[in-house]
């Protein structure tokens, strides 16, 4: 609260004193009853005064500056070929889950990866990501063939246990098979 409020509902407060003072006074009621609509309509200057600087203050556009990417900024993952340029992506904004795997007969996966040349390396449910306090998280579907993660600046590719829950970072890649996946 600036100074400038904190004047502004002072001159509020002592308003209501004043007009309980006049109020107890030894005036005549024309006189008690004009010096309380002042004081009446000092303490609604001053609310409407602070009501309206704390609005013009919320309703002032915010300046937005890039930032790096958090591990919660992950909006999408792409299919990666060979050489890593992306072959298509899904997005995962607004999303809670998704499950990785195959749209096979009457089963239904948010990353359909049945299409992709390595597809036979892919269960029908292969895995699921969930998002959970601002971050995304896999976990493998006791899967045949397993999931790899190599994190976002680090050569090393990490296998993961089935059905432990592994945190995702932006930049990430997963290796479903010998498919490719990364975070955006």
């Amino acid at each position: 609260m600036s100074r400038y409020d904190l004047y502004t509902a002072s001159i509020g407060v002592l308003s209501v004193f004043f007009s309980m003072a006049v109020f107890e006074g030894d005036l005549s009621v024309a006189a008690k009853i004009f010096l309380m609509i002042i004081g009446a309509a000092i303490f609604a200057h001053s609310a409407y005064t602070l009501y309206m600087r704390a609005n013009v203050e919320n309703r002032q556009p915010k300046k937005f500056t890039r930032q790096a990417p958090e591990s919660n900024a992950i909006s999408k993952i792409s299919l990666l070929d060979k050489k890593g340029e992306v072959v298509t992506s899904w997005e995962l904004y607004g999303k809670t889950s998704a499950v990785i795997g195959k749209d096979v007969g009457e089963n239904f996966v948010d990353i359909d990866l049945s299409q992709n040349p390595y597809a036979a390396l892919v269960d029908v449910e292969h895995a699921v990501l969930n998002y959970a306090d601002g971050n995304w998280y896999i976990e493998d579907l006791d899967s045949r063939n397993g999931i790899a993660i190599k994190k976002f600046g680090q050569e090393k590719i990490f296998k993961l246990s089935s059905l432990q829950p592994c945190k995702l970072d932006f930049g990430d890649v997963i290796f479903i098979g010998v498919c490719q996946l990364k975070l955006n």
